[in-house]
């Protein structure tokens, strides 16, 4: 179900499929054993209650002064950001969750090995409305190379993640819409959920190529030294 309200656009029930062989291999659990039937149970229960969403609007770059931009009124202090969005006139922030409905999973959390395997169903699932995020944002918005920041990835001082609280007041009711709220803390619940600001570029970028953190379970790409002295 897609609903569109000027220029904010709600993804609710995005389709997604859970592949449990595939997290299999990539979680090197052995076929047949019990940790396999659990997680085909997870798999199961995902597949049946599962709801991911997203929300998105469609923004316009104000300008930049020094180390901060403004974006359709309200101002990000990013020195990489500013730079990211220098030569972009439109943006989309955005925030994508695995779904509230996954929280109801009868987890024994005194269980740490079943907690980490539901913990990366949900992972899954999460990375699969991420997908048909980025799919829909170039269908409606022609977007063709979506990247993005998030607040609070790389390394605090490259976005702080205190500004989550300035990305979701530019998005709309995020709560209200999709079952995702802030925290005090600044983190999101549910957990599995994402949010940034996306937007388009003719190279590729991902937090992680400005973050120093070693035996990241997360990371996506090599980091690169260059662009992290470049912004000291």
């Amino acid at each position: 179900m897609i609903d569109r309200d000027e220029d904010i656009t709600v993804l609710r029930e995005i389709p997604f499929s859970v592949d449990s062989e595939s997290l299999q291999r990539l979680l090197r659990i052995r076929p047949g054993s019990q940790e396999a039937y659990n997680l085909d149970k997870m798999a199961d229960f995902a597949r049946e209650f599962g709801k991911p969403k997203a929300i998105y609007r469609t923004v316009f770059i104000d300008g930049s002064v020094e180390d901060s931009i403004s974006v359709g009124g309200v101002v990000f202090k990013s020195a990489l950001l500013s730079r990211k969005l220098e030569s972009v006139g439109r943006v989309l922030p955005f925030v994508v969750t695995s779904g509230r409905e996954l929280e109801e999973y009868p987890l024994d959390r005194r269980d740490f090995l079943e907690a980490f395997l539901w913990d990366s169903v949900k992972e899954y699932v999460l990375h699969e409305a991420v997908e048909f995020f980025r799919k829909e944002a170039f269908r409606r918005n022609l977007v063709e190379r979506l990247v993005w920041m998030s607040p609070g990835s790389g390394d605090a001082e490259i976005w702080p993640l205190q500004q989550q609280k300035e990305l979701f007041s530019l998005i709309g009711n995020v709560k209200e819409e999709i079952g995702v709220e802030l925290k005090e803390s600044f983190l999101m619940i549910p957990t599995k959920s994402i949010s940034g600001i996306a937007f388009q570029s003719e190279k590729d970028y991902r937090s992680c190529m400005v973050c120093r953190r070693v035996n990241c379970h997360y990371r996506s790409a090599p980091f690169d030294r260059k662009l992290r002295d470049s912004l000291e």
